[in-house]
């Protein structure tokens, strides 16, 4: 059986409560007038009468009165010459390059369009949660255009890292810790948050540890008196379930993160059942780490987080060394880092 080695530390607690959240003619041509002719001019053209004699003398041959000279033609402007030019009948691919070139530029007025993805989906981080059963959040996380991307998620104090899939998209159920429950979403460059109300956070109680790296930590619960490998021990391999807790039977354990992406932070939370136990009793939490190579004499940094009944969500930052590699196949047990659950029948 691989030999335990408990560590027992004096954590200072440190109290966070996360809260939050969120368009641009023509000219006309004068005509030109001819001008009328003036009055002196139309009194030139008038015959003028011969004048009477005073005796009745024979009378002579009546004078041939000459028509004044009439008044000089008025010049008119000339015509203007009207050039006409066959239009241009050529067939469309007759100098195509060159008419092209004179026709404005097409795309300075196409309107832009956004960057989506190769499913036809808009490019962005986009973020939705819900309520789940038993104060659960179900996480919708959408980057169309960023698959296999790297997702830091933070909430009350916990933090972990998953990945987007083949199509940038990420689904996880995480337990809250307060309510509203606050979630923020990063990306290596993009950032989004999300806020929904748990209404059924009263019912459970929730411990949680996060560590950074490949440390791989582990959280213990051994309900109402049960020892290592029974039924009542609910850890990684026992995880219990969902319905485990809303029944009233006992807590489970949700493991979160992804451990393959760069620099993960990874979670494990216990959840239990405050309000439909159906036993007294307590629950002994501790955390441990089993020695493995790749985590052997590696410095580790950690942080608990518990929900309290009466105040905020305590969040206690760790900072330790695990055992040297000589330790591998041993167990580092810390204790007196989360208070015990000490619950009674309802």
């Amino acid at each position: 059986m691989p030999k335990r080695q408990i560590i027992r530390l004096a954590a200072v607690g440190l109290m966070t409560v996360s809260g939050g959240l969120f368009a641009v003619q023509a000219g006309l041509i004068p005509g030109m007038q001819a001008d009328a002719p003036s009055a002196d001019q139309t009194a030139a053209a008038r015959p003028v009468a011969p004048e009477a004699t005073a005796t009745p003398a024979a009378l002579p041959a009546p004078a041939v009165l000459t028509a004044p000279e009439a008044p000089g033609a008025l010049a008119l402007p000339a015509a203007p010459e009207l050039a006409l030019t066959p239009p241009d009948l050529s067939q469309p691919g007759r100098d195509l390059s060159e008419r092209m070139a004179q026709t404005p530029d097409a795309t300075m007025a196409a309107p832009a369009t956004p960057e989506t993805s190769q499913f036809g989906l808009p490019c962005g981080l986009s973020v939705s949660a819900e309520a789940a059963p038993a104060a659960m959040v179900a996480l919708d996380i959408m980057a169309p255009c960023r698959p296999g991307a790297r997702v830091v998620i933070e909430h009350s104090g916990l933090t972990l890292t998953e990945a987007t899939d083949q199509m940038g998209l990420l689904t996880v159920d995480i337990p809250a810790f307060e309510t509203p429950a606050f979630f923020t979403i990063r990306l290596a460059d993009e950032e989004e948050s999300a806020l929904v109300t748990i209404p059924d956070l009263h019912a459970y109680d929730r411990v949680a540890i996060t560590w950074e790296d490949t440390r791989d930590l582990e959280l213990h619960a051994l309900e109402f008196g049960a020892d290592y490998g029974e039924p009542g021990h609910i850890w990684a391999d026992n995880a219990g379930t969902v319905a485990r807790a809303q029944t009233g039977v006992g807590g489970f354990v949700t493991l979160l993160g992804d451990d393959a992406v760069d620099a993960p932070v990874m979670a494990q939370v216990y959840t239990f059942p405050r309000d439909t136990l159906t036993r007294e009793g307590s629950v002994r939490i501790s955390i441990e780490a089993p020695i493995n190579s790749r985590n052997c004499g590696q410095d580790t940094l950690a942080r608990t987080v518990q929900t309290d009944p009466a105040g905020p969500v305590a969040v206690t930052e760790l900072t330790f060394t695990l055992p040297a590699c000589d330790a591998v196949g041993d167990y580092l047990v810390l204790q007196n880092l989360l208070q015990d659950l000490r619950v009674a029948s309802n």
